[in-house]
């Protein structure tokens, strides 16, 4: 009984020498953290339902950065400096109450400091009245911004002042938070680069291991209207709200975009098209889809991005025909379908230069750019209705579908910048598409259901009826036979 008892107390005691302190973490917690020491990323972006310990899991992360590496300097960001004494100073105290003496650190209160025997610090402030300049200068092996959506000047306070502590450390830099109230809190920029870097972590209530389905009915239960209520879906789901006045496709919403994006079964018929926004200092986009007559349904089947150096003709030249190889190319004959239309923005020295470069085998049409407002609004109903499905390849037109913001709300002809330096040109592309396409034009020949299996069989055209010679070489031609 006394030796397992010490056997305990000596892996305690290990643990805290080495900062492993995973133990205080549950699984979710524990794959947090997995997550955040493989990336190579500065910052990684937490969006996160209330009651899943994000700031326990914090500061177990600060803890164990001070106690594994000695000399660390720790940030620790809270909302307020109430929030810093009221909340994660007790927080500190009850992850601290085993911690070996050898190891505990020294609070001083006048600095909101710890400091560890090892020569590590943990420096906490708040973001309100200017607080969060103390934590400028130095240098900071971690640096932690909790709640970030409640945080004052955070844009200014992660860029001028966090990062420039981490850059001769490699530092790394955590941001967590439930989404804001306000849609254009800056918190929502970083959630958006997050996203665009692939360092976006976001966990609902339904992720947590510590809470039942009777918990999760309970708090529902609590909300007018249940799991529609708006705060519940904010604060559980991690549902962000946007501005109505400012988002220009709000019809893009989560529900929507789960049944829009997709994988879609290619009809025996279709009519091919291109859309295409130019942009050298922002990106150029192409999208390439289809038409499903019979669903009704405008298909977006992929796209091609290219941006800053990437975009030379002959580069986008050779990216455009290998998509349509890749995706027409009928098997049985060999021969890529020809799209019914391409359509670009209007500039003609470019098209003209890319006409030029694909030997005349790419031409784009201008694309009507006249009345805005009816063509955004157009693309506004397609997507409510769910007339247009988005292979999930189309990694680019989905994130500017959820993130497209107007510049200026009483202007609402230009795009604001997006967090990949666009101004969200795949929605560009997607509106000229929508604009140009044939939606009463039928792809199928007449003979298409009479009985007969037309992809499967060959119809000789009328005029080749007294023609025997011409049959043949269209026969050659099917069968791939060379010579007489």
């Amino acid at each position: 009984m006394n030796e397992s008892l010490e056997a305990k107390k000596a892996a305690l005691f290990e643990a805290w020498k080495r900062g492993l302190l995973v133990y205080k973490l549950d699984p979710f917690q524990k794959e947090l953290a997995d997550t955040f020491k493989k990336t190579n990323e500065k910052i990684t972006v937490v969006l996160c339902s209330r009651r899943l310990g994000k700031s326990y899991f914090a500061t177990v992360m600060a803890l164990q950065q001070c106690l594994s590496k000695p000399n660390s300097i720790v940030k620790y960001l809270a909302p307020t400096k109430l929030m810093v004494n009221t909340y994660l100073r007790p927080l500190l105290k009850e992850i601290l109450n085993d911690c070996p003496n050898d190891f505990q650190p020294t609070m001083v209160k006048s600095q909101l400091t710890y400091y560890f025997p090892n020569g590590s610090e943990l420096q906490l402030a708040g973001s309100d009245g200017g607080h969060a300049e103390k934590l400028r200068g130095s240098f900071a092996d971690l640096c932690i911004v909790d709640e970030a959506a409640f945080c004052s000047d955070l844009t200014n306070v992660v860029r001028s002042i966090l990062i420039p502590t981490t850059t001769n450390t490699k530092g790394k830099i955590i941001i967590l938070s439930t989404p804001p109230k306000a849609p254009e809190h800056d918190f929502l920029k970083f959630v958006e680069e997050a996203d665009l870097k692939g360092t976006l972590i976001k966990k609902t209530i339904y992720d947590n291991p510590r809470i039942s389905q009777e918990d999760i009915d309970a708090i529902i239960a609590a909300y007018p209207n249940g799991a529609d209520n708006i705060d519940f879906r904010r604060e559980y789901l991690c549902e962000i709200t946007r501005d109505p006045s400012l988002v220009v496709i709000p019809e893009f919403t989560d529900e929507i975009e789960k049944e829009i994006v997709r994988e879609w079964p290619r009809p025996p018929h279709f009519d091919c098209y291109e859309a295409m926004d130019l942009g050298f200092k922002d990106m150029t986009v192409v999208l390439f889809a289809y038409f499903d007559f019979r669903a009704a349904k405008l298909i977006i089947e992929d796209e091609v991005v290219v941006q800053g150096n990437e975009v030379q003709i002959p580069k986008l030249v050779t990216k455009i025909l290998q998509k349509e190889a890749d995706l027409w190319t009928d098997p049985y004959i060999n021969e890529i379908k020809k799209p019914h239309l391409r359509v670009s923005d209007i500039n003609y020295i470019v098209t003209e230069e890319i006409g030029r470069a694909s030997n005349w085998k790419i031409g784009f049409a201008p694309a009507r750019k006249d009345d805005k407002d009816a063509a955004v609004n157009n693309v506004r109903v397609l997507i409510e209705s769910k007339k247009i499905i988005i292979n999930p390849r189309c990694v680019t037109l989905i994130r500017h579908l959820k993130n497209a913001k107007w510049g200026n709300r009483k202007d609402q002809r230009i795009f604001a910048r997006g967090a990949d330096d666009s101004h969200f040109d795949a929605l560009d592309a997607l509106i000229y598409l929508c604009r140009h396409v044939d939606y009463k034009r039928n792809p199928y020949p007449r003979s298409y259901g009479l009985g007969l299996r037309t992809e499967d069989s060959y119809f000789t055209p009328s005029y080749h009826k007294s023609a025997p010679n011409a049959q043949i070489e269209v026969y050659k031609k099917i069968f791939n036979i060379k010579g007489k």
